[in-house]
């Protein structure tokens, strides 16, 4: 990457920009305006029911103040974690017009422990915003409830127990292949605590209508599921990030094609798109005669490239053919394979062939065209080891999937470098880093990516947590 003829640093790059431009600044005003007022707004709302059914001063009083502390304790959890719950999509209309309205139909319906729709809000702040603030907001009703509820406690409980499984298993209630497995297991859980709080007994003479409390809950995970299925395909960060990324790939391709055409030598972006690189199809026909073949003299004995020492030296003969050959590249190389040797040391993978596997990862565009092609034909000439090899072909999962740990790694470095990069120059850092890097590790494990390389859940857990740390510097 250049600006004019001044080369760029990537560590510059990759760093957070710290000055705050003007959009950002007024964002974070209206987030404090949310959070102060939200408290207030809900002891309003709260009130205002128990004002039009001539409820008693001190029966108001206590609805009124319990929901203005219990609400100035859920704002006081945004406040702390306001750049991972304010910056998604709609957040602040949904956690309001959400909360707000669970509260009016807590408080509205005459029986609340039955006709339980005002746990949809907790629920739907869980599954689209943030778990645990879901979870705070389904205490807080349900603390509210308890005091319109105060012959039956155990009811309470038995409803404070179905909202937490649900905040617990929103994650799962939001996608299709585990909603229904969620759904089971909440329902069995409600109907065994009914009959656990009434000594399992079918009881219909107490104050409690099992059907309709059961029917009410499966229409709220219903709803709710379809909710999150429409708020997923429209506001997706995952689809947000991915529909930015692809509407580069075609404006790089007829670059490249440009370049092509007009026999220009121009410099190779060191941060390709992920989507261009998962998506670049491998075609053996494109395949020509390799220039270094031409430059390679058969005399010339190369059997100490096998070492990895050599390999690795940043001063031997195709680490300088990629240096002369792209500023650009080479940085982003020797980043890959910086990053993939101290992601490897993190589980206890061999950091060498990792970093080598960085290093090379895409020599094969000192050649042109089908980049992973003409690497293996380097590798072929410069003796490889056979996991280098392997690498060079498995970094790239349109072509073959990670055999091994080493590979898996440099493709989530160069994943993770080439997104972060380019969804910081182009989407002016709307994206959390961390987010970024969870939602492609999630995408490699819907997809399958590593189940040949015999990378663990452990180990898969702390690359993770190792990429997150290293771009929150």
């Amino acid at each position: 990457m250049r600006a004019g003829n001044k080369q760029i640093d990537t560590k510059e790059l990759l760093q957070i920009k710290g000055s705050k431009s003007i959009d950002q600044v007024n964002d974070s005003n209206q987030n404090s305006i949310l959070i102060t007022i939200l408290p207030v707004f809900s002891m309003i709302v709260a009130i205002l029911p128990g004002i039009m059914m001539k409820a008693s001063g001190i029966h108001i009083a206590k609805v009124g103040i319990l929901t203005l502390i219990l609400t100035s304790a859920s704002a006081f959890y945004i406040r702390l974690n306001a750049e991972n719950i304010l910056n998604k999509k709609l957040a602040k209309t949904i956690i309001t017009v959400s909360y707000l309205a669970s509260i009016c139909l807590l408080l509205l319906v005459q029986a609340p422990e039955t006709f339980s729709f005002w746990m949809i809000g907790g629920l739907l702040v869980a599954m689209l915003i943030d778990s645990k603030l879901g979870l705070l907001l389904h205490f807080n009703l349900s603390f509210i409830l308890g005091i319109t509820l105060s012959s039956r406690p155990e009811i309470v409980i038995h409803i404070l127990i179905i909202g937490v499984l649900m905040s617990l298993l929103a994650g799962a209630l939001k996608q299709r292949t585990t909603v229904i497995y969620a759904i089971i297991i909440i329902l069995s859980t409600n109907i065994t605590l009914s009959f656990a709080i009434n000594n399992f007994i079918f009881d219909t003479n107490v104050n409690f209508n099992y059907m309709n409390s059961l029917f009410s809950i499966l229409a709220i995970l219903i709803i709710t599921f379809f909710i999150g299925l429409i708020y997923d395909k429209t506001y997706s960060e995952n689809n947000i990030a991915k529909e930015a990324i692809n509407n580069s790939t075609q404006a790089l391709a007829v670059q490249e094609m440009n370049t092509a055409h007009s026999g220009v030598s121009q410099e190779v972006s060191a941060t390709p798109s992920l989507e261009l690189e998962l998506n670049q199809e491998v075609d053996p026909k494109e395949l020509e005669t390799s220039e270094i073949l031409e430059d390679y003299d058969s005399n010339k004995n190369l059997s100490d490239w096998t070492s990895y020492d050599k390999l690795c030296d940043d001063n031997n003969e195709l680490i300088n053919k990629l240096k002369q050959f792209s500023e650009s590249l080479y940085t982003h190389s020797l980043h890959i394979g910086d990053l993939s040797c101290r992601a490897a040391k993190e589980i206890g993978a061999n950091d060498i062939i990792a970093k080598a596997g960085g290093l090379y990862h895409e020599i094969g565009k000192i050649n042109g065209k089908n980049y992973i092609e003409e690497g293996l034909i380097i590798a072929e000439v410069y003796a490889f080891p056979k996991e280098l090899k392997a690498i060079l072909k498995e970094h790239n999962i349109k072509y073959e999937k990670p055999s091994s740990v080493e590979a898996a790694i440099v493709m989530l470095s160069d994943n993770v470098v080439s997104t972060i990069e380019y969804i910081e120059k182009t989407e002016d850092n709307k994206f959390t880093t961390n987010k970024i890097i969870d939602n492609i590790f999630q995408m490699r494990m819907d997809k399958g990516t590593f189940d040949a390389a015999n990378l663990s859940l452990k180990d898969f857990k702390k690359l993770k947590e190792f990429y997150q740390k290293e771009f929150s510097k």
